[in-house]
């Protein structure tokens, strides 16, 4: 399968760098566009629906987060965000509005690559110093303990047991989560709606973050 790619960046030299990348991958990856502005990104996304927006966070001046939720309204599409900036702030923001890796424009080049693979096959992918640093900046303190202790006690066993699988499965996907519980994928995914309902939390991210802050799993 080959994974089609969008760049955008407002650094042409960045951009060659990694058109050439891309490239010397052969088959298996195709860049469909390259862009450099928030408008010409949006509109390209929309064009050609690329199954991986590689995004600088800074175009021209202006943060890419305001566009990222239009990047992800194309059915199938990811983003994995090439940052120089180390701002935990604004990467913690970049994971909550849906970026689905993080990636220093520091990192070698087979990082990229496997951030773009990863990423395309539905995982999480935050580099290891970003990881903790990311971590450390969502996981905030947790509130009131009366009103954590009874969304905990409704879980059912069931879930407690599918929230144990999501901590300890190191970012696993739910084809293999599922098949370690012996129950399809659909099941899965409507205990997956279920807890993130019962817990207030939006995705796997952030239910990996509450079931480490409070001891569940």
């Amino acid at each position: 399968m080959t994974i089609r790619i969008m760049l955008v960046d407002d650094h042409k030299t960045m951009l060659w760098g990694l058109e050439r990348l891309i490239q010397a991958e052969g088959p298996g990856l195709t860049l469909v566009a390259t862009a450099g502005d928030p408008a010409e990104a949006t509109a390209l996304c929309a064009l050609h629906r690329p199954d991986i927006v590689l995004l600088d966070l800074d175009l021209k001046g202006s943060s890419s987060l305001d566009i990222l939720p239009s990047l992800l309204a194309n059915a199938g599409t990811r983003v994995v965000i090439l940052s120089a900036n180390r701002d935990h702030a604004t990467l913690a923001a970049a994971v909550k509005l849906g970026a689905r890796g993080v990636v220093s424009k520091e990192a070698p080049a087979e990082d990229v690559l496997a951030a773009v693979r990863k990423v395309h096959g539905g995982e999480l992918w935050l580099d290891q110093p970003l990881m903790q640093a990311l971590l450390g900046q969502l996981v905030a303190p947790p509130p009131a303990a009366a009103p954590e202790a009874g969304r905990i006690a409704a879980l059912t066993p069931r879930e407690r047991e599918v929230i144990g699988m999501i901590v300890q499965g190191n970012g696993a996907l739910n084809k293999e989560l599922a098949d370690r519980a012996c129950i399809s994928e659909r099941t899965l995914r409507n205990h997956l709606t279920a807890i993130y309902q019962k817990l207030d939390v939006a995705n796997r991210l952030e239910l990996y973050m509450y079931a480490t802050r409070h001891g569940l799993g």
